[in-house]
């Protein structure tokens, strides 16, 4: 029987693993050694979900961006960065992420929490609308076209 996936905070030795993880899915990975500075100082918290001790899974919350609709620094906050490695595809661990993002969300106080994903990534935005987020825009962002889904905690 293998063990359950554990959901931790990112380490400093995760950046191999999150490099891989957004190459995946088509993201920058420059800036995976800003980012997991900036989760160790709580700034912008990212999460690994490892399967036998492997990180294949990551997801971070945004307390601030530039549209005060998508996180405003106060009640509001942004689920990103939700990636799965392929070979960990299909196993639940993107609702289990998305789940974990929601609870520390609850934890600091955010009402509501939004995300956002390419128009054609209808597997992610079914799974978004199973956990209760609904589309209510749909806009440019500096990666291309986004679907704006939010939900209110």
């Amino acid at each position: 029987m293998n063990p359950p996936p554990i959901i931790r905070l990112v380490r400093t030795h995760d950046a191999p693993a999150l490099i891989r993880l957004r190459a995946h899915a088509g993201w920058d990975a420059d800036k995976v050694p800003q980012w997991i500075a900036e989760s160790l100082a709580g700034q912008r918290p990212t999460w690994v979900v490892e399967v036998e001790g492997e990180p294949v899974g990551m997801v971070s919350l945004e307390w601030d961006d530039a549209d005060p609709e998508v996180a405003n620094g106060r009640d509001v906050a942004a689920v990103t960065s939700l990636s799965i490695l392929p070979h960990a595809e299909g196993k639940g661990l993107g609702k289990a992420l998305t789940v974990f993002a929601e609870l520390r969300a609850r934890e600091r106080g955010i009402e509501v929490l939004t995300l956002n994903t390419g128009p054609t990534n209808t597997p992610a935005i079914h799974l978004y609308e199973s956990l209760g987020y609904r589309q209510w825009k749909e806009t440019d962002r500096p990666w291309g076209r986004a679907v704006f889904l939010r939900k209110r905690l």
